[in-house]
């Protein structure tokens, strides 16, 4: 951002209220853009950390912060520390360990779900571990968990590790592996994937920050496409519509490889002669059409496409080689689809 004149509202509240998470952090700008969506509504936001170290009356600057931008929105902290701090009646302060699972799900179980858990805790990795797996169940769909200053990951005397970053970049692995479980499972079948990896939505990685939102993570790998799965039904759905009222060359040869995907092989050589019919010398048609063509097993189908493809550009090596090699009677039939 540029010498701050034009500076976002979280911003300005940051400065007004004196909390860190502006000026010695840079946290709020991001904040700001992934939260404005749930500025106005009844939001439940958990901060471990109130801040002011161990004295009961100093602290809460980020609390009411919170309170500030969410004004229709309920605030929790939590202290290891006993604070005395009056904040409003929409923000309530709780006195416990975040190393405690039992406290924090305690805390979960009578203050959540949580549209926004934010750790601003002890940074100790072990505790950042163990706070992560009790609450991120406890965050809303839609929601978001913030870890923040994720530089201690590194620094051993929060227990981190230079070179691997500590429990703190162990978590982060195990997270990034329950966003790719799909593909994690595709080259090792036996792989059991966390009880939370379908709720992973996304991963975010700033300076010193880590964002997980949550949310549907069902989407098929490529390798193993359902044609049950509800997004590939969507996706299918949203072209076919696409198609029906403005066809392009291009729309068509997707559309004809999502069949093939999902083993709809009638309906994509169709759809690939509906496409063909209208743009005959369409080269993408042709070679998709050839392929689709080949994993059907239909030979002479595959040559013809690869011969009019050749037609359209006789210079292209590889249509050359394509052509001779499916017109030997001995070479394989059919080419990977994707």
């Amino acid at each position: 951002m540029n010498a701050r004149t034009n500076i976002d509202p979280l911003t300005k509240l940051a400065i007004r209220h004196g909390t860190d998470k502006w000026g010695a952090h840079f946290y709020t700008p991001i904040y700001h853009e992934l939260f404005v969506e749930l500025r106005d509504k009844p939001v439940r936001l958990l901060e471990i950390g109130v801040g002011g170290y161990a004295f009961r009356k100093v602290g809460g600057a980020s609390l009411a912060m919170w309170a500030d931008y969410f004004q229709w929105g309920k605030i929790i902290g939590v202290d290891v520390a006993e604070k005395q701090l009056n904040l409003g009646p929409r923000v309530t302060i709780l006195q416990g360990s975040q190393a405690d699972g039992a406290f924090l799900a305690k805390v979960a179980s009578e203050h959540g779900p949580f549209d926004i858990v934010i750790d601003d805790g002890s940074h100790v990795p072990e505790h950042v571990t163990l706070s992560f797996n009790v609450l991120f169940p406890a965050v809303a769909d839609g929601g978001f968990y913030v870890i923040e200053d994720v530089q201690t990951a590194f620094w051993p005397q929060y227990g981190g590790s230079p070179t691997g970053g500590g429990d703190t970049l162990k978590l982060a692995r195990s997270i990034l592996e329950g966003l790719n479980h799909v593909e994690v499972r595709v080259a090792a079948s036996d792989w059991q994937p966390s009880a939370i990896a379908t709720s992973i939505k996304s991963f975010r990685a700033h300076h010193n920050l880590f964002v997980i939102e949550k949310g549907d993570n069902t989407e098929p790998s490529t390798q193993r496409f359902e044609g049950n799965n509800s997004h590939v039904v969507s996706a299918v759905a949203s072209i076919e519509r696409e198609m029906a009222n403005t066809p392009t060359p291009e729309g068509l040869a997707h559309l004809a490889l999502m069949y093939s995907l999902i083993g709809q092989t009638q309906r994509a050589l169709e759809t690939v002669q509906r496409g063909l019919a209208a743009w005959p010398h369409h080269l993408r048609l042709l070679t998709l059409g050839s392929r689709i063509a080949g994993h059907a097993g239909d030979r002479l189908t595959q040559v013809k496409l690869l011969e009019r493809a050749v037609a359209v550009d006789p210079a292209d090596p590889l249509l050359a080689r394509l052509l001779l090699r499916t017109q030997d009677a001995k070479a394989p039939i059919s080419e990977p689809i994707d």
